[in-house]
């Protein structure tokens, strides 16, 4: 009886830890910017704070986290766009999988969609923010 309680206990014990993977990992931005969606395809990761309505814009972050020899496997990763402090968009990318580090996460707006002002776009992961950008659309 004793051994069959202490066979239950070791596959809750396990299950419990599989549901729990990732959970105690910090995530940060190793680096991020926003461009257009042409200078991003093209390598060109300079930030850049001014676009035009004809733009296609693209927020990336770089993403790494604490122990990069481990996989934190599935995570939500969401992407907020604010103008003048209104959300304006958003988008979740409910149980992204990570594995290897830095991972490369974006999200992609037409600024014809958003239209003219002062902007602020942020990605979370598991609704921690990671990364901000500001910019402008003229």
């Amino acid at each position: 009886m004793k051994s069959i309680r202490v066979v239950i206990g070791l596959i809750l014990l396990t299950a419990a830890s599989f549901g729990f993977q990732g959970c105690a990992t910090t995530f940060r931005a190793a680096n991020s910017g926003v461009t257009t969606l042409r200078n991003f395809q093209l390598g060109n990761l300079t930030p850049r704070t001014t676009f035009s309505m004809a733009d296609i814009i693209r927020f990336y972050v770089n993403v790494t986290w604490d122990d990069v020899t481990q996989e934190p496997g599935w995570q939500d990763v969401t992407w907020n766009w604010y103008k003048d402090g209104k959300l304006v968009g958003h988008r979740e990318n409910d149980m992204a999988y990570f594995k290897g580090a830095p991972n490369t996460r974006f999200a992609t707006q037409p600024a014809a969609g958003l239209g003219t002002g002062h902007f602020k776009v942020e990605c979370l992961i598991n609704d921690k923010q990671i990364a901000a950008a500001e910019f402008d659309i003229k």
